[in-house]
């Protein structure tokens, strides 16, 4: 459904100056859409290096030990060093991400915010996975319908939660 208007913020200012909570927006919505990765510009790569290795013992946690993240760390670097419009990650690294944030301990950089849009993005992961609503697959299937019907299944998903979803009506007069 076509959007009528985004703010300064989403339209640009996210994806040049990301916080750490933009760049979970941005694994969320590929993930949502069931996209084969998460395509991340170098601000973004940037923002989520400084996440990944500001915390050293990140590195032996039970995630990235499973699935080393070294090489995904070069990609990263690179890609910001360049500035690169698109850098993907597999969506199965950008799971592993997500729990390795999720092990990280609480640091300055961090927000209450960033941290309230991680525990909401593992929790529809896990619900996605898990499907505690028993949405009918037959019904739904299990591509983004489900997961969006999921989603209306949650309190994470309320005007004002940690996703935003806002509903957007399009004009169609004319």
């Amino acid at each position: 459904m076509p959007v009528g208007w985004l703010c300064w913020h989403c339209l640009a200012q996210r994806r040049q100056q990301p916080r750490r909570r933009d760049v979970l927006l941005r694994f969320f919505h590929a993930l949502f859409a069931g996209m084969e990765g998460v395509g991340l510009n170098g601000h973004e790569c940037a923002v989520l290096l400084d996440w990944l290795t500001q915390e050293p013992g990140l590195a032996n946690s039970k995630p990235w030990t499973a699935d080393p993240l070294e090489n995904t760390l070069v990609r990263l670097r690179t890609s910001a060093a360049d500035g690169n419009p698109a850098t993907w990650l597999s969506a199965q690294t950008a799971h592993t991400i997500i729990a390795v944030l999720q092990e990280a301990p609480a640091s300055p950089s961090t927000t209450s915010r960033d941290g309230e849009t991680l525990e909401a993005l593992v929790q529809h992961l896990a619900e996605w996975e898990t499907n505690p609503a028993g949405v009918r697959r037959a019904q739904y299937g299990t591509g983004w319908r489900y997961r969006q019907r999921v989603l209306e299944l949650t309190a994470l998903s309320e005007r004002g939660g940690p996703f935003h979803l806002f509903q957007c009506r399009v004009n169609r007069s004319g």
